[in-house]
């Protein structure tokens, strides 16, 4: 657990963890009934692949949801996206107890890459949590953010979606302080 945060650049600004639902939906992530927002960072220039996890998300409904897709988003006034993009949106099963990735430099990261499947088309099923990763190219060094993450899925015939204020911040390898633009 300690290896896979120590080995990988993690680290959380929390002024509380805050959860938001466009549309009241079975599957919602686990940051839900807290309040404030949240963000991990990751040092990384251009060509390489940060990873951004740390996003469970459970299906506490009583049918099986399937993930159609997720995002990196915010407020156009506080995305911050030009030199980097996302490139691959993953997930991996988390049992209770099950270690999260947190923020990495680059992609693959040690074990979380070994289970990792694509999040378009999967089955969560009731009850069970999955960890979102999403895998970004950093085209241009740069202070790169995106202050939440949005989830979509159906269920029981229904499209849902719904979203998280827990963002992700990619900086210059260089830089002492990864802070957030704007």
């Amino acid at each position: 657990m300690a290896a896979a945060l120590a080995g990988a650049v993690v680290l959380m600004v929390l002024a509380g963890v805050g959860w938001a639902a466009t549309r009241p939906g079975p599957v919602r992530f686990d940051t839900e009934g807290t309040e404030g927002t949240a963000w991990a960072y990751a040092l990384a220039g251009a060509g390489q692949r940060p990873v951004f996890g740390l996003l469970g998300v459970t299906n506490h409904g009583d049918r099986p949801a399937v993930l159609r897709g997720a995002r990196l988003t915010g407020p156009s006034d506080e995305v911050a996206d030009g030199g980097a993009r996302v490139v691959q949106v993953l997930v991996r099963d988390t049992p209770a107890g099950a270690d999260y990735l947190g923020a990495a430099p680059d992609w693959p990261v040690e074990r979380f890459a070994d289970d990792a499947v694509p999040l378009e088309g999967y089955v969560l099923a009731p009850g069970a949590t999955v960890e979102v990763l999403y895998v970004v190219a950093v085209d241009v060094d740069g202070h790169w953010f995106w202050p939440r993450s949005e989830l979509t899925y159906t269920s029981g015939g229904r499209r849902y979606r719904t979203s998280t204020s827990t963002g992700f911040l990619i900086c210059p390898p260089e830089v002492r302080a990864c802070e957030r633009p704007g």
